[in-house]
């Protein structure tokens, strides 16, 4: 069944609280809520460190779904979990400006990966998952350009210390991997998943995903 041809559902849910993700659905015009999950994902991660990172972010997506799914049954949960790795050690988001600063310069002039974990899930079980991978090479920045970068963006909250969706694409001298993906939402895989589900949470018809890939 194609995503037009199925039955426009009332909305999914959001299982996150991340600006960027909610700005990709409403920009693709998909019907969600947001409840953000509260799970305490630190715990999660220690108990998953001996995984793949692949594994690790899927299994953190599916943690969120479920935790949301189990109190919103007849609601479809949309869980998210986003890595960004550096030689094998996880890089967490800064919080403030100077853990940013500090990120960008063990990520200056090397290459990096971004893991995007994505899970659907309906009355506490899981119905899909998936983790897309980008690899990224950010340019040579000085202190100087990372300290007008962090200064510019202010990516406190961001895997990686920047921005992907504004300024942040500017580092980099490399990339490999859909736009989103580094942003922290796998979106063609996920689009495909609600086709193959035979679900679309549509407020409107929009053009294919991949026409907006950069």
């Amino acid at each position: 069944m194609s995503s037009e041809d199925a039955p426009l559902n009332e909305s999914f849910i959001l299982a996150s609280g991340s600006e960027i993700r909610k700005q990709i659905l409403s920009d693709h015009g998909l019907n969600f809520m947001v409840q953000k999950s509260e799970v305490d994902e630190e715990e999660l991660k220690e108990s998953y460190k001996d995984l793949p990172f692949e594994e690790r972010a899927i299994k953190l997506a599916l943690a969120k779904a479920k935790e949301v799914s189990k109190v919103h049954c007849e609601k479809y949960v949309l869980g998210a979990d986003q890595m960004c790795v550096y030689q094998n050690k996880i890089l967490n988001k800064p919080g403030n400006a100077e853990n940013a600063v500090n990120s960008l310069k063990l990520l200056s002039g090397a290459t990096h990966y971004q893991y995007s974990g994505i899970a659907i899930c309906l009355n506490g079980k899981s119905l899909w998952s998936f983790c897309d991978t980008a690899i990224l090479t950010m340019k040579d920045l000085s202190e100087n350009d990372i300290r007008s970068y962090v200064e510019r963006d202010e990516p406190y909250e961001c895997a990686g210390s920047y921005k992907y969706e504004s300024h942040g694409s500017e580092l980099f001298s490399e990339v490999k991997g859909a736009s989103y993906t580094i942003q922290g939402l796998a979106l063609t895989p996920l689009l495909k998943a609600f086709e193959d589900l035979g679900l679309s949470f549509r407020k409107f018809l929009c053009e294919d995903v991949d026409s907006f890939q950069t």
